[in-house]
């Protein structure tokens, strides 16, 4: 073996790829602010089950459309206990269970497929856009995909081994996929036993998962949460979950503004998450549909076409859309890429149709390099915008070098170049670009900080305005960084202003307001914040409202 080639082997060696991935997982988290909505939500639900006890309750300020079922929330109040009521704490459970999923992937496919095959999957999925972005932000979603791969694995190691463990495993991940977001689970596996059940030849082996005795064992613990939480409000919690997400959800009758698309939605988000790889997306996805028509002759390649379609192409067709929708699927096309790559790499052929392919990656992958320089230059200050641009650099540079070792028929190393230069740029961006981004939507941060430097004393009350965006960030982080008691919600500007004037002490916070109107109507002690929303096109600004008394 030659000494470069024992150098990239050993770089991408499980030894090395896990605790990397797992680092650039964790790398920025604790700077980087909450996300306004979602995730302070989930943050502030944590954090009070953390500090009181009571592990139902989910109603807080501007959480009540973020209720889901409670393991996510609950493993948020054990690492809030563990390490602190801060961002790493809350984003710490997601980080984890993310870098499960790549292990089960390792694990699963090194048994099912190829040792190879299983690592480069591995690498190709947690440094795909997606996986990255939902590994770090602590969104149900990270979560759920583990407890989705365990249980899509287990239903295919049954299939091939009938042994018993496999069973209870299936039924592990389903009951705590469910008692993390509902029915997400129920309907990614349902799709995939019932495909299995028409199209595999081992269908019978289905018998032994014993749905008509587990699945109600498996939903034993979220009913139960289910029940004692209708004790506490009398089911009027349980009640909305099946409006919101099943009934008036799944059947388009609320959709949530931003939250549309088209069919094709989806094959978009998975072309646009693997464009460092595009090379070999489209072979991947050819072979998955090939899989359904050969599944004869590889049954193994119509499991994994079987996962794929399961995750994902129900959601092509309902009107609510999200890219978390489709990440059910995300496993199953990294190993049918591996599949490729590695293939090629055994076959040592250059087609014409491999040339067209990367060709196309390294015109996207410059595309994205100056479109993130433009970007930067319009939304970032200046000490951003290098960095930014330098980082995915990184992209273009990978195929290059890539093809450029696959030209030379040297199609290992054309594997490890691709695989570690992306992965470098993942690394550099968690290090250097993520925590730079996170300082331009601190500002309900920023808010809790300047209440607490203003106020030496603890605060009864703060008075927020609730017209616009409803952050879920300003309760979250009012409560960490000062002792409140209650936090109320103002309706206008002018509330406020008759509030400031009492004898009381007074702390507000207005989110919208013209800084002119202002000046005319009133001359308090106030102090302006600006912050831009992540997860909206506009900005964002409070004005601090602090009367002294």
């Amino acid at each position: 073996m030659k000494k470069t080639e024992f150098i990239y082997k050993t770089l991408t060696h499980p030894l090395f790829v896990f605790p990397l991935l797992f680092l650039m997982l964790l790398m920025g988290n604790a700077a980087v602010p909450l996300i306004d909505q979602d995730e302070s939500a989930y943050g502030l639900i944590g954090s009070q089950m953390a500090a009181t006890g009571d592990y139902i309750n989910q109603l807080f300020l501007w959480t009540d459309i973020h209720r889901k079922p409670p393991l996510h929330m609950w493993f948020i109040s054990l690492f809030v206990k563990l390490f602190g009521n801060n961002e790493f704490a809350i984003r710490f459970s997601t980080s984890l269970f993310s870098i499960g999923t790549l292990l089960l992937i390792y694990w699963y496919g090194r048994a099912l497929y190829h040792r190879r095959i299983a690592i480069t999957a591995s690498i190709i999925c947690g440094t795909c856009f997606i996986f990255p972005v939902y590994g770090k932000i602590a969104f149900t979603d990270g979560t759920l995909l583990f407890f989705e791969t365990w249980a899509a694995f287990s239903l295919i190691s049954l299939l091939q081994w009938r042994k018993k463990i496999h069973i209870v495993m299936f039924w592990v991940a389903i009951s705590l996929g469910v008692l993390t977001k509902g029915p997400s689970i129920l309907i990614f596996m349902g799709i995939f036993g019932f495909l299995t059940l028409i199209l595999n030849s081992n269908r019978r082996r289905l018998v032994r998962t014993h749905p008509w005795i587990f699945l109600p064992i498996a939903l034993a613990p979220l009913l139960y949460w289910g029940y004692l939480y209708w004790q506490r409000d009398d089911g009027v919690t349980m009640q909305w979950m099946l409006d919101w997400y099943i009934f008036k959800r799944g059947s388009g009758d609320i959709v949530v503004e931003g939250q549309t698309g088209p069919p094709g939605y989806f094959l978009f988000v998975f072309a646009f998450s693997f464009i460092p790889y595009f090379r070999y997306f489209v072979p991947a996805l050819w072979q998955g549909v090939k899989g359904l028509f050969l599944r004869r002759k590889n049954p193994e390649l119509l499991m994994l076409s079987l996962w794929m379609v399961s995750g994902w192409w129900i959601y092509e067709f309902i009107p609510s859309k999200l890219p978390s929708y489709a990440l059910a699927s995300l496993p199953a096309i990294s190993i049918l890429m591996a599949h490729e790559m590695i293939q090629l790499s055994e076959k040592k052929i250059v087609s014409t149709g491999l040339k067209t392919l990367t060709f196309l990656e390294i015109l996207m992958t410059i595309g994205l390099t100056v479109l993130a320089y433009f970007f930067s230059q319009e939304y970032l200050k200046n000490d951003a915008v290098l960095m930014i641009t330098l980082t995915v650099g990184f992209l273009p540079f990978a195929s290059i070098m890539s093809f450029i070792q696959q030209y030379r028929k040297k199609f290992t190393l054309s594997i490890y170049f691709h695989l570690i230069i992306v992965g470098l740029f993942w690394l550099t961006a968690s290090f250097f670009v993520y925590p730079k981004l996170g300082k331009y939507w601190d500002g309900p941060r920023k808010v809790a900080q300047i209440i607490q430097e203003k106020n030496e004393q603890p605060i009864p009350t703060v008075y927020v305005d609730g017209l616009k965006g409803k952050p879920a960030s300003i309760p979250y982080y009012i409560h960490k960084y000062n002792e409140v008691e209650d936090i109320k919600i103002l309706m206008n500007w002018y509330d406020a202003l008759q509030q400031y004037q009492k004898d009381e002490p007074f702390v507000g916070v207005i989110q919208k307001i013209e800084k002119d109107t202002l000046d005319a109507f009133v001359e308090p002690d106030y102090e302006f914040v600006h912050s831009y929303r992540l997860d909206r096109n506009d900005q964002m600004g409070f004005y601090i409202f602090n009367n002294g008394k």
